[in-house]
């Protein structure tokens, strides 16, 4: 009996605090992304390059040809994160066609097999993307 309430004492205790502590994470997590302090989705080229060169087997020729190309996509993504003027659906499909447009320059360089694998890492990048928009909305509900 007296083991129970414990037990009924400590799980009380972790149901009140546990939201607390989501919430503290949550606001610190914010404040990072608004202090640039953590990177936005898109990972800096040079990580993607390297992910690349282990992934798909680039070779030295491939990777210095696609690493201007990464770059290009990262400062063409990165200005439009920091345009306020645009927006919503507009964004998203802007997003879209750097992607789309740097992915076929991409594709130019790989042999098919590459090509194949590139597709399916552009693909866990993209749900990773969407993960983290979903992680965005689920912060903007907590405030």
């Amino acid at each position: 009996m007296k083991t129970t309430r414990v037990y009924l004492a400590i799980l009380l205790a972790i149901m009140v605090v546990t939201p607390v502590v989501m919430a503290v994470a949550a606001q610190q997590q914010e404040e990072q992304v608004i202090n640039k302090q953590v990177p936005g989705p898109e990972p800096p080229a040079d990580r993607m390059l390297a992910l690349y060169t282990r992934k798909l087997n680039l070779t030295p020729d491939q990777q210095a040809q696609m690493k201007p190309l990464l770059e290009e996509r990262q400062q063409k993504l990165t200005a439009l994160r920091n345009d306020s003027s645009v927006r919503g659906r507009q964004r998203l499909h802007q997003v879209k066609q750097i992607r789309d447009d740097e992915d076929k320059k991409i594709n130019t360089i790989l042999n098919d097999d590459q090509k194949k694998q590139y597709a399916q890492l552009e693909e866990q990048q993209i749900e990773r993307m969407r993960q983290h928009r979903q992680g965005q909305r689920a912060l903007d509900e907590v405030q």
